[in-house]
């Protein structure tokens, strides 16, 4: 019990100083700057070809109902983002990313709860994801948020991990 009050007053004095909103025209600035800080090995993992960073750019200059992008900022630096593609679904794709300085702080653990509120709220299946077979880090917290790997996309270089909601 102890454990858990620690951890919510430590969210709590977290969240007091990070923004959550909804990405918007506006934002090219501080998401470049962001996709920028990234390491070599972060954007190996998430960011190969820089396909994250012109997806949240190209919804940004049009979006559309399918998409839903998610800022994490704090002092007018973008800390991650998290992002739902196929929302128009019954389980939405998820994707998640935070500045190397955050990683292992457990503020990747509130974007996912985040998410996973929000999809109990809109009465969605649930959420499923890939991530690269060599992102451990990543595997640990899907699978602690309690998404199942349901085994190895075609490509074989990526996992593919589904967490259902049911009433």
């Amino acid at each position: 019990m102890l454990q858990y009050l620690k951890r919510k007053v430590f969210w709590r004095t977290v969240m007091k100083k990070i923004e959550l909103r909804i990405a918007k025209e506006g934002d090219e600035k501080i998401i470049n700057d962001f996709f920028d800080s990234l390491s070599g090995e972060t954007r190996a993992l998430f960011n190969r070809r820089d396909y994250n960073r012109r997806g949240i750019i190209k919804y940004l200059l049009k979006p559309d109902d399918t998409r839903r992008y998610y800022i994490f900022e704090e002092g007018g630096v973008m800390l991650g983002y998290v992002f739902l593609l196929d929302y128009d679904t019954t389980i939405p794709t998820l994707g998640i990313a935070l500045r190397d300085e955050y990683q292992g702080k457990k503020l990747g653990e509130k974007m996912v709860s985040f998410l996973q509120e929000k999809m109990i709220e809109e009465n969605k299946g649930g959420l499923q994801l890939t991530t690269h077979v060599a992102n451990l880090r990543a595997q640990a917290l899907y699978e602690k948020m309690g998404f199942v790997c349901m085994g190895v996309c075609k490509n074989g270089s990526e996992l593919f991990y589904l967490w259902r909601y049911r009433k």
